[in-house]
């Protein structure tokens, strides 16, 4: 591949110093990419009307919904426009027309959130805690008799029912969440701390809304993905080169994916160097090179884990790609 080329001019000669170093520990290349949601929401999903939720938890919920979301930025950019139904009342957007001419017409949402979220209080008693200790010592302070006490216990349980909405401005549901969260503590009267209802409540509404916020919304982020370290089969000649290539990702990521490179001619077969040229790929942003690799590595180790989540994240990677394109990101 052509940036493979590239990255060996630059490493060879790094990687003939590091040969005889000793044996490395697991490195790691950062791959920053934007990845898709996990729900498949249009691409015109920009302004979302936050309308009020009903429930106990309601409002907790949509506050929390209301920050989560409008903090989620693309490249620098706000990705949700977020408006209440007060705010959508008043505003107007200035359209120009072909005339030359600018109107104004009332702002319209392209989709409505909206829901309920409540929750249910559960404590009972439940089996106690026994306890052992000392009813009687001697004149030394030896304990000579003992009796067990029995100290009460309770379970809380808190679960928590969502049922939360997207619909478009046509009324199509574009998304939906309905599935219950439940947490149970156990604790006894001689406990240091009683749980509080108030805070596992609050748990669960903090898990809901990150949960939303995946499945809305794409992410920008930097994961670390490990190279494969394994050199069995591997040609005996190569092993060392192998090992520097290695030892070279932490401060030199080309030189290290120049050192496999010039490992493949020689085992053009194996599913180390295979993956770890395909990973380089991945990190110069060459998503097509990055599958190649990937998948001849899988070709020749089916449902090998390292190959299978590239995989995964190239199609997730594209998916988003071709998302914001069409947002114009």
């Amino acid at each position: 591949m052509k940036q493979l080329n590239g990255f060996l001019a630059r490493g060879l000669a790094v990687c003939a110093l590091m040969v005889s170093g000793s044996a490395a520990q697991a490195e790691s290349i950062a791959i920053e990419g934007v990845y898709a949601a996990r729900a498949d929401i249009p691409a015109d999903v920009e302004v979302i009307l936050i309308d009020r939720f009903r429930g106990d938890l309601g409002q907790d919920t949509e506050l929390a919904l209301t920050d989560i979301l409008g903090g989620v930025f693309i490249r620098g950019e706000p990705y949700f426009d977020l408006i209440t139904p007060g705010a959508l009342r008043k505003a107007v957007v200035e359209v120009e027309g072909q005339d030359g001419t600018v109107i104004s017409r009332p702002l319209e949402a392209d989709a409505q959130l909206r829901g309920t979220v409540r929750s249910e209080v559960t404590e009972r008693d439940v089996e106690p805690r026994i306890k052992r200790e000392c009813a009687v010592r001697d004149e030394d302070g030896d304990c000579t008799e003992r009796r067990e006490i029995r100290i009460q216990c309770s379970e809380l349980r808190v679960d928590v029912e969502p049922r939360l909405m997207l619909t478009a401005s046509d009324g199509r549901q574009l998304y939906s969440n309905s599935a219950p969260r439940s947490e149970t503590v156990r604790y006894c009267a001689d406990d240091s701390s009683v749980p509080s209802s108030l805070a596992m409540a609050n748990g669960m509404i903090d898990e809901l809304v990150a949960d939303i916020r995946s499945d809305l919304a794409p992410r920008e982020s930097t994961r670390s993905i490990r190279v494969m370290e394994r050199r069995r089969d591997l040609r005996r000649e190569n092993r060392d080169a192998f090992r520097a290539a290695v030892g070279l990702v932490e401060d030199d990521v080309a030189a290290a994916c120049a050192a496999f490179l010039a490992l493949e001619e020689g085992n053009p077969d194996h599913v180390s160097v295979l993956f770890n040229n395909g990973l380089c790929l991945e990190w110069n942003g060459d998503l097509n090179g990055a599958e190649f690799y990937y998948r001849r590595a899988l070709e020749l180790d089916p449902g090998r884990d390292y190959p299978s989540d590239g995989m995964r994240r190239i199609g997730s990677r594209r998916k988003a790609e071709a998302l914001l394109a069409q947002r114009g990101f």
